[in-house]
Parts: C-alpha cells; sequence; structure tokens
C-alpha cells in the first residue's frame, strides 16, 4: 500500500444546552485540524492523550468493520480543542478516527454507523452527533448501540461567547457527582423544558431561552465542582445573553447571544471568573452549521 494521509477539519460542541442533558448538542465554529495517515510500516506509539483517542476509534472501527488494520496509523494535531473542558475534545476525536478510516477504506460505513460507532465510543450521542453533522442536533439511542438523530432549526444571526476556564473537569467526575435517581417533579421540569428550548430556536422566540436552560439534573449539582458557575451566567445574561449553560460536563460555559452583545458577554463571564480567583480566556464564535470534513492525500514516494 502507499502512504494515505486524511485529513479533517472537526468542529468543537457544546452538549446538554441546559436541559437537555446527554441528547442535546450543537457545533461550534471552532476547529480542530487532524491528519491521520495510514502507513505499511509500524510507528512509535504515541503518550498525547487526544492523539490515543483518535488511533482507539481508528482500531475500534478496523474492528466492527472485520478489516485488518494497517501496519501503522500516525495522528497528527494541527489545532487542538483542550480536553476536560466541555467542547467535545473527545468526540472530536474519536469522530475523526471512525471518518478517517471510513475514508481510507472505501466508505464502508454509512452515516449512520458512523454516528453509532462514534457515539458508542463517547457513552451518548450529544457531542458526537454535532460533530459529525454540524448545527445543532437531538439525538438519542433508540436501541443498545444504535443511535437515532434529528437536526433541529436556529435563528441565524446569534453568536455563541465561550467561557474556558483553565482548570479542567473531568466528564468522569463530573458524572460522580449526579444522583442514581431523580423525582418525578424534575423529570417533568426537565423534559419541558429541553421541549422548549428546541421549539424556541426553531421559532426564534429567545425571551424563553433563558426559562429553557433551567437545568435540575445536572447544573446544579456540578456547581459544587465550580462554585461561581450560576454568577457566571448571571453575568453572561446581566450583558445580554439570552440565555448561558454549563457547556457539557465543564468546565467551560457557553452564552447564547445577539451578536452584538456577544463580546460584552464573554468579557462579562471572564471577569466573574477572575472575580472568583480562576484563571481562564474567553471568545466569541458562531453555531457552525457543517459538521466534519474530510479529504484525503496519496502520498508518492519519489
Amino acid at each position: 500500500m502507499q502512504p494515505t494521509a486524511v485529513t479533517l477539519r472537526v468542529p468543537a460542541t457544546s452538549a446538554n444546552l441546559g436541559a437537555g442533558f446527554d441528547c442535546l448538542g450543537l457545533a461550534l465554529d471552532l476547529q480542530a485540524a487532524l491528519t491521520v495517515t495510514f502507513l505499511p510500516y509500524e510507528v512509535p506509539p504515541t503518550d498525547d492523550v487526544g492523539e490515543k483517542m483518535v488511533l482507539t476509534a481508528a482500531r475500534h472501527t478496523y474492528a466492527r468493520l472485520g478489516r485488518p488494520e494497517p501496519a501503522g496509523i500516525r495522528v497528527r494535531y494541527a489545532v487542538s480543542i483542550p480536553l476536560g473542558r466541555g467542547l467535545g475534545a473527545s468526540a472530536v476525536a474519536r469522530v475523526a478516527g471512525v471518518l478517517a478510516v471510513n475514508e481510507f477504506e472505501g466508505h464502508p460505513l454509512t452515516e449512520g454507523d458512523c454516528l453509532d460507532l462514534a457515539s458508542d465510543l463517547e457513552g451518548h450521542g450529544d457531542n458526537a452527533c454535532p460533530c459529525l453533522f454540524g448545527g445543532m442536533q437531538v439525538c438519542v439511542e433508540a436501541s443498545p448501540g444504535h443511535y437515532v438523530r434529528v437536526p433541529c432549526a436556529f435563528p441565524a444571526g446569534v453568536a455563541m461567547a465561550i467561557l474556558v476556564p483553565d482548570h479542567s473537569m473531568a466528564t468522569k467526575e463530573a458524572r460522580k457527582v449526579l444522583p442514581d435517581s431523580y423525582s418525578r417533579a424534575d423529570a417533568v421540569h426537565n423534559t419541558g423544558r429541553a421541549a422548549l428550548f428546541v421549539a424556541a430556536m426553531a421559532a426564534g422566540r429567545m425571551d424563553v431561552l433563558d426559562e429553557a436552560t433551567r437545568d435540575r439534573l445536572h447544573q446544579p449539582q456540578r456547581a459544587a465542582l465550580f462554585p461561581p458557575m450560576f454568577d457566571i451566567f448571571a453575568a453572561a445574561k446581566g450583558a445580554g445573553a439570552y440565555a448561558a449553560w454549563l457547556s457539557g460536563a465543564g468546565s467551560s460555559i457557553a452564552a447564547i447571544c445577539p451578536a452584538d452583545s456577544a463580546r460584552d458577554a464573554a468579557a462579562a463571564m471572564l471577569q466573574t471568573l477572575h472575580s472568583a480567583g480562576m484563571t481562564g480566556r474567553s471568545l466569541v464564535t458562531h453555531i457552525a452549521p457543517h459538521g466534519a470534513q474530510v479529504s484525503r492525500i496519496e502520498l508518492v514516494a519519489g
């Protein structure tokens, strides 16, 4: 075989969107650029956590296909999305691994197969789905290992203010603080607000997004790991954001804003983080309408 490089641009994501725990997510216009090279010879192992996740996903894909792996697979990031910040870095790596193998092997997998593989590796589809398809997505596990998704309408012209603290919140630790069961009242509360969020985005009813993001299932519990979280939400909304939420399992916070308020909201969140004695950065981006993009380069030895 000739060495072959598959290059991918994969968007960061924000999942949960307040009350849509493990089922709602959207793609952000923050792109990770990766190159996965398939080689006829072995390559040294990597110590990079993100690269290891890409390789694990690639090997999982080969196992699902029942095909032998190439002798060597090398992964390189041109831009990385930080791990443990709730911006879908693990989903980016897993989607990249699945799509790279699918491209190299001549597209034996359907879009649905790719979603199933990446979501299975993630444990749920709320990040993997918008990584793959872009925009805002509802994704649920319909049966073990099989996921269904529906893209959602969202208003043009909104901006996303993102706070990225320097401290991480590992998903495993963030899940440990969640209870094993919830009351009927809490379940009803979140079901209604997740539905309200989807309907409000489709209808452009930005005035109800704050109510639609009022979660009871994970954000109050995770505030114990990130005490200034609700103060940061309030700062974003005080600066003009429609709503704010803990992005994924954290530690990043996302705020959806009118375009002319996004910079103020990002600055207000960062100032509140600093006032709590923590450091980080903030930025302004948008909902990315497109998911992962893939291209292939055949490397010919001279």
